[in-house]
């Protein structure tokens, strides 16, 4: 007989952390070296515990509650006992109802019976409209929501596999939306969601200031070509043409004789 792997055996302390990390996964009760310590980890593993403790306690008491009113049901009444036990052997009601009540329930649907229990089958009645009302919206819901993907997929150059794919995501999340269990990704999906918008937003700052400085660049550059091909007139303006240079005069000695 293989003997246990001594290195496996997890210590209690270890359990609870594991425990109280599977309920908290959002904190962090193992610190790396030199980060506040064991003392601190303690203190977070105790807070960990009492609160998995008062939640507990809490969901126990309500259960309690609940299952007080449910003890005394069944024994102030055999019927109620008859017609909860074939339902969960069923699996359906209405046999549960039939044992339990028999010719009693064909008085419900008599004349009298209507008008004694009005009340029921009003609430009956509107539950079972509220039903159908939601169900066929949720149809048409479906319906224009395949067309809108359809419409803004061509409009992305999306495949049909891809367009199923974006469908696929939404209704993931949307059904771990029922039971508030998003993970990482459903994070991420988000958070990209939002960055999108920011980054286009600064991503159009950026190309209208870019558009802006070239248009002052291009400004200066012509400016500048303007003014170096003309020259400015020697003459204070006066005339469009330059004075025709004299000629030299005729080598003279005497001229250099003060």
């Amino acid at each position: 007989m293989a003997k246990p792997d001594k290195e496996q055996v997890k210590t209690a302390r270890e359990r609870l952390l594991e425990r109280a990390q599977g309920r908290f996964p959002d904190r962090q009760f193992v610190r790396p070296e030199g980060q506040e310590g064991q003392d601190g980890q303690l203190a977070d593993l105790d807070e960990a515990i009492n609160e998995m403790m008062d939640a507990d306690a809490s969901q126990i008491a309500e259960n309690a509650e609940v299952n007080k009113k449910l003890a005394q049901l069944l024994y102030s009444d055999p019927k109620a006992a008859t017609f909860l036990n074939v339902w969960i052997e069923t699996g359906d009601p209405r046999p549960g109802l039939i044992e339990a009540f028999g010719e009693e329930m064909a008085e419900v649907a008599t004349e009298e019976g209507r008008e004694r229990f009005k009340k029921n089958w009003d609430n009956y009645r509107e539950r079972v409209s509220e039903s159908k009302r939601l169900q066929e919206e949720e149809e048409h819901n479906w319906d224009d929501f395949l067309e809108r993907l359809n419409t803004w997929g061509d409009e992305h150059n999306l495949s049909n596999e891809e367009k199923a794919s974006i469908a696929v995501r939404l209704i993931d999340i949307k059904q771990k939306g029922n039971v508030n269990q998003y993970d990482e990704s459903d994070m991420e999906t988000v958070w990209q969601g939002i960055r999108y918008k920011d980054d286009v937003q600064a991503a159009r700052n950026e190309g209208l200031v870019a558009g802006r400085n070239e248009r002052i660049e291009a400004s200066r550059r012509t400016r500048g070509t303007a003014s170096g091909s003309t020259m400015p007139s020697i003459n204070g303006g006066r005339g469009g043409s330059m004075p025709k240079p004299e000629p030299p005069k005729p080598y003279n000695p005497w001229d250099e004789i003060v």
